[in-house]
């Protein structure tokens, strides 16, 4: 994690003549300013990387969405779960029988919900078009299929093996997806079978102060962030394997565009990482990016990873003016739904929560 003034630091570089990489620096300024993605290309693109270029890069991402941290939950599931979760943190004696939700969510959300809150009789009131199960594009790997409304991991559960090796790699975000890449060596050498199994069956939390801290406030954010490490190990996956035939490839390719889920911008993080370190792949990763961001952006319903997926598209190599354009609206959108939430004080609900409302029932 960067600490300290980045802002400053950064123009003491740009100013200092005795540094190597004054470019770089100067192009983390503008990137921190206008936020322009060709920026923090040119970082990683500098003509003589090193160890200081990515400490720069990092330095250019510290406290940007997808770049330093993975975005919080923003199921009303998660909400619930976050309350009761938190409250029985604090030695609440809380039980929670039953739920509805007007409409569906991600299973991931779903599943991440049920492991803070324990098992809930789920109601869903409907599977408004696109249907959330239905992948943008079906191929070989899914992790999730439907028990009539109820998703069920759709592969084995993982070793314990592997949760030790998730919970020594990431159990803190990374400082950057560079350093994520490195830092999740451990997680690539895993069984695929492994690796998917995590994905779906979402183990929980390593036993540790942030954690145990989290629990008190966001219990679901682990679950949250544990996706997109297990996606960089997926990237790491068999990495002798030639780019355009691999096993890393297909898996990252099919879970970005399957089901509406946390796993598609998780996988969506893992190939806009890829694109970074490998210039040949930017057409591609950009191309998929923008598919999965179009999807949600002209859904008629409520799609809860698309400022995930906006935030996404900002920092893809190769972000063009109307991809921009897109990304910029859809947050502006959501922001403003954010301060009309803030602004009522009773009923009529807001637009977003008219699509989306939960209870307790029993």
């Amino acid at each position: 994690m960067i600490s300290g003034d980045v802002d400053a630091e950064l123009r003491r570089l740009a100013d200092d003549p005795s540094f190597p990489h004054r470019d770089a620096a100067r192009h983390a300024i503008r990137f921190r300013a206008e936020g322009d993605v060709s920026d923090l290309v040119a970082i990683e693109d500098d003509p003589h990387p090193c160890a200081m270029t990515d400490v720069v890069f990092a330095m250019a991402g510290s406290k940007r969405t997808w770049l330093n941290w993975v975005p919080m939950p923003a199921e009303a599931i998660c909400n619930v779960a976050n309350e009761v979760g938190s409250r029985r943190a604090e030695g609440e004696d809380l039980g929670l029988v039953s739920l509805a939700l007007s409409a569906a969510e991600p299973a991931s959300a779903i599943t991440a919900s049920e492991r803070v809150m324990g098992r809930v009789e789920l109601g869903i009131g409907d599977f408004p078009a696109p249907d959330i199960r239905m992948p943008l594009r079906r191929g070989r790997y899914a992790i999730w299929r439907y028990d009539g409304t109820d998703p069920v991991p759709a592969v084995p559960a993982p070793s314990g093996a592997a949760i030790r090796v998730l919970h020594e790699v990431g159990g803190e975000p990374w400082s950057s997806p560079l350093s994520g890449y490195v830092q999740a060596e451990p997680l690539g050498a895993l069984p695929l079978a492994d690796l998917l199994g995590l994905l779906a069956h979402l183990p929980g939390p390593p036993d540790t102060p942030r954690w145990e801290y989290l629990a008190k406030s966001t219990p679901t954010y682990w679950y949250r962030l544990l996706q997109p490490w297990v996606c960089l190990g997926i990237l790491r996956h068999a990495a002798d394997e030639p780019w355009a035939t691999s096993t890393r490839r297909e898996v990252l390719l099919d879970l970005a565009l399957g089901i509406e889920d946390w796993t598609a911008d998780a996988a969506l993080f893992a190939l806009v990482t890829a694109a970074y370190r490998e210039s040949e792949l930017r057409a591609e990763v950009h191309q998929v990016v923008r598919a999965r961001l179009n999807a949600a952006a002209s859904a008629p319903r409520l799609v809860t990873i698309e400022e995930s997926l906006a935030h996404l598209m900002l920092i893809t190599p190769g972000c063009t003016a109307d991809d921009r354009a897109l990304a910029t609206a859809v947050l502006a959108r959501a922001a403003e739904a954010g301060e009309e939430d803030e602004d009522e004080q009773a009923p009529p609900p807001s637009k977003a929560e008219k699509r989306r409302w939960w209870q307790r029932r029993g």
